[in-house]
């Protein structure tokens, strides 16, 4: 069996896709016929936060090496997007545009897919963590084709760990769970109940911090929990703002927010803290406020 990584890359090529595209109906409804002997190879790869070091070696090889073309969300950073050699496709998946954006990509890697080529899906964090991974595994497979998938370093995980925040800390948390601040189609998910030695990630919840937090607080949540939001998590000017479940709307509003970023909610927290500027409880406006030195 040949080595799939002895392959030569292509030429390179950039390009950014989506908004020209003519949207269909759903991504879902797609009626691409499998050619009739699939020959290409596809895998759903995750690209970690954001910093290349951070990339499993496989994800390295793969879009180094391996791939014949690169189908990316726009989340992916841009230093690794110039890892890849081959020909680049970005997807815009701006508000409005996130339809006509996946259902690009579906046509173009069913299109390389058809022609033999070997074709690289290129996700933010972990494609299975919110990134709709499970999707478009299962609209290869209906074509014909077994995606191989490489685990990618989720935020939920990573973010909290470079902002030296543990997840898990004995005598403070002995669970963590990751939930979703947006559920389909913009709904609001059901708030998960208070547990005092459980720590909580959000993904996707900033946008509407002020409702969720309200939310946390029907469900129980004390207003002196510490909360923390990391923006940027990995990268260079990766930022953590710390305050309560009480003063983090406006702590945030006065922080002047920074995409991307997530919501951690809980005692551990608090956990590494080395100094009284980093505990809970701060008032909206003080040196809560910290850029990372990661």
């Amino acid at each position: 069996m040949n080595n799939p990584y002895d392959s030569p890359p292509a030429s390179p090529r950039y390009t950014t896709l989506g908004s020209n595209s003519p949207a269909l109906s759903s991504a879902e409804q797609i009626h691409l016929q499998p050619p009739s002997t699939p020959f290409g190879e596809i895998k759903l790869i995750g690209a970690g936060p954001g910093d290349p070091d951070l990339l499993t070696m496989a994800a390295y090889k793969a879009i180094t090496t391996w791939a014949d073309i690169v189908l990316a969300d726009k989340l992916v950073s841009k230093e690794i997007l110039a890892l890849v050699k081959c020909p680049l496709f970005v997807a815009n998946k701006d508000k409005g545009c996130q339809a006509s954006g996946q259902q690009e990509l579906f046509e173009r890697a069913t299109q390389a897919l058809s022609e033999g080529k070997k074709v690289v899906r290129l996700k933010q964090g972990d494609p299975f963590i919110f990134g709709r991974g499970g999707e478009e595994f299962l609209f290869f497979r209906r074509l014909g084709y077994e995606a191989t998938i490489v685990p990618g370093l989720s935020s939920s995980i990573a973010g909290p760990l470079l902002a030296q925040i543990p997840l898990t800390h004995r005598g403070i948390a002995s669970q963590f769970l990751v939930c979703t601040g947006t559920g389909k189609l913009d709904t609001i998910p059901d708030m998960p109940t208070y547990v005092a030695h459980r720590t909580t990630v959000f993904l996707m919840a900033l946008h509407r911090l002020e409702d969720l937090v309200q939310d946390l607080i029907r469900a129980g949540y004390p207003l002196e929990l510490p909360v923390a939001i990391v923006e940027r998590a990995s990268a260079k000017d990766q930022r953590c703002i710390r305050a309560t479940v009480e003063t983090v709307v406006q702590t945030l509003r006065e922080a002047k927010y920074r995409p991307p970023g997530i919501l951690i909610v809980g005692w551990a927290c608090d956990a590494l803290a080395q100094n009284s500027e980093q505990l809970g409880g701060l008032t909206a406006g003080s040196s809560a406020i910290m850029d990372s030195q990661e």
